[in-house]
């Protein structure tokens, strides 16, 4: 099984192998705190709360080669305000997503080098920026 993107208003599929990575799926805390701030008689006041979305996820990997179509796809797709989509993890899990266009929704989109290249076969390597709403 593999990753999987759909679009929730087309229902049109991307698919990446289960080779891409998800760097960020550790670092993001779904905790909210604000900055301590101290009162007069010492005490210390915290306020935090539970995110309700907002969660990063990359998908990125210099050896999983994707199709001129795809990355196509993908540029297309990013031109659409406000596209919701559905990201299955090839381990079952399912998040509700659109681009983060505030980190660039497609970043080191890098064409393959070939010593001998193909005509139509061109390959890319790409990183994916989602997060969840």
């Amino acid at each position: 099984m593999n990753w999987e993107l759909s679009r929730n208003d087309t229902g049109a599929v991307i698919g990446f192998d289960q080779d891409m990575l998800w760097p960020d799926e550790f670092t993001w805390s779904g905790i909210a705190q604000t900055q301590p701030v101290y009162t007069l008689s010492g005490a210390v006041l915290v306020q935090q709360g539970m995110k309700l979305a907002g969660r990063p996820i990359t998908l990125s990997a210099d050896w999983v080669w994707h199709t001129r179509e795809t990355v196509v796809a993908l540029q297309e797709w990013s031109h659409v305000p406000g596209l919701k989509m559905l990201l299955k993890h090839y381990d079952g899990r399912q998040f509700n997503v659109c681009f983060r266009y505030h980190d660039g929704s497609m970043t080191n989109v890098e064409p393959v080098r070939y010593s001998t290249p193909e005509q139509g076969s061109d390959k890319y390597t790409l990183s994916l920026q989602l997060m969840t709403v």
